[in-house]
């Protein structure tokens, strides 16, 4: 009775093995998968830090644009991506013409936008990642009526004629 519950043992035993390539067809059908998930999981990444970088860079020359301060657009595009021609900002003033007729050419809205175009990226050397193209603006009204500005001068001038027509009645 022993030899054969020995027997039946060592039988159990080989039965448990598994075939000797069924690792090798595991891993060689899970790697590519694994592989394109944390390719998929780079670009991710990277196209939500261009974009939070963008938004932020024309959030700020929207507020630099609209307070009249000198422009540093090549600094803001350098830190979006140290790349040449990888980012482009600028920014505009609309002025408020037709809202208020006595403010004639005061400065309204400031509009600010950040493009960025960023090229395939080569990851090997069969695959490349997809590009990166994007835009984000940013407006708002924004303080530009001080004294040195075209703004506030003239909403000094219209003040002071408004109180000087009243004095004179």
């Amino acid at each position: 009775m022993e030899i054969e519950a020995y027997r039946t043992g060592e039988e159990m035993k080989s039965r448990r093995k598994s075939p000797c390539g069924q690792s090798l067809v595991e891993t060689a059908l899970v790697l590519p998968l694994l592989l394109i998930l944390l390719g998929g999981g780079y670009w991710f990444y990277r196209d939500l830090s261009l974009s939070t970088s963008a938004e932020s860079v024309a959030h700020a020359q929207m507020l630099r644009a609209g307070r009249r301060l000198p422009g540093i657009a090549p600094r803001l595009s350098a830190s979006i991506h140290p790349g040449d021609n990888v980012a482009r900002i600028e920014a505009r003033n609309d002025p408020l013409v037709g809202e208020v007729p006595l403010f004639r050419g005061l400065a309204g809205r400031t509009i600010a936008s950040a493009n960025v175009s960023l090229g395939k990226e080569p990851v090997g050397a069969f695959l490349d990642l997809p590009s990166h193209a994007l835009r984000r603006e940013a407006g708002g009204s924004v303080d530009c009526w001080g004294k040195e500005t075209p703004s506030g001068s003239t909403v000094r001038r219209t003040v002071q004629g408004i109180l000087l027509t009243g004095v004179l009645r």
